[in-house]
């Protein structure tokens, strides 16, 4: 019998993981963990939203042109879903980042987003998930400053068979001070690259 090695979700190379939840679920909070990370392992970091650590606002043309500065880098997208609308599957901004997605394990490129819902997203970028990981806010204020702080995270490594499924428990306050939750970009603005995608 083959000994299955144990795999972190972070420091590792061309990955793509899903993060789901409910709004306040924690899912945010875990993606920033992640590109954090990330930063530290040397990664550059792309976001849709505003972290609290060198990072640059993702630039549409360089996601669905694979374009050279995109190589060793991780890319955070919060809420996807607005992007690759599952029930939008034929839109040309679907097909362009579902490219990306395939293309990007080439190029030593982690990509992590968020949704509420799996079934929200793309059948594509489901299907080329390796990781799907979802968060549940515990409801618990662990200091009493009246925000909710302790998160569970359930792990599920599509990567090996069967898949292996861990569940941690995240003390998010040393987080929240990594990204801003009042800022995001909706990086496929197509209007500025419509005549050249079509």
């Amino acid at each position: 019998m083959q000994e299955r090695k144990k795999q972190n979700v972070s420091n590792q190379n061309n990955l793509v993981v899903g993060i789901k939840g409910l709004k306040g679920g924690g899912k945010t909070l875990f993606l920033t963990l992640l590109l954090y990370l990330d930063y530290l392992n040397g990664k550059k970091i792309y976001s849709n939203y505003r972290l609290c650590f060198p990072h640059e606002i993702i630039d549409v043309e360089k996601l669905v042109k694979l374009d050279v500065e995109l190589k060793d880098a991780s890319i955070g997208i919060d809420e996807i879903h607005m992007i690759c609308d599952s029930r939008r599957s034929g839109r040309k901004q679907n097909l362009l980042m579902s490219y990306f997605v395939l293309q990007s394990r080439h190029r030593s490129v982690n990509l992590y987003y968020t949704t509420q819902f799996n079934r929200q997203v793309d059948v594509r970028i489901r299907e080329n998930t390796d990781v799907d990981v979802v968060c549940v806010n515990l409801g618990f204020d662990s200091d009493g400053d009246g925000l909710n702080d302790i998160f569970r995270v359930i792990i599920k490594d599509k990567r090996v068979i069967p898949p292996v499924v861990r569940s941690k428990v995240l003390y998010g306050k040393l987080l929240f001070s990594l990204y801003d939750t009042n800022y995001i970009v909706d990086i496929f603005n197509m209007k500025k690259v419509k005549k050249k995608w079509e």
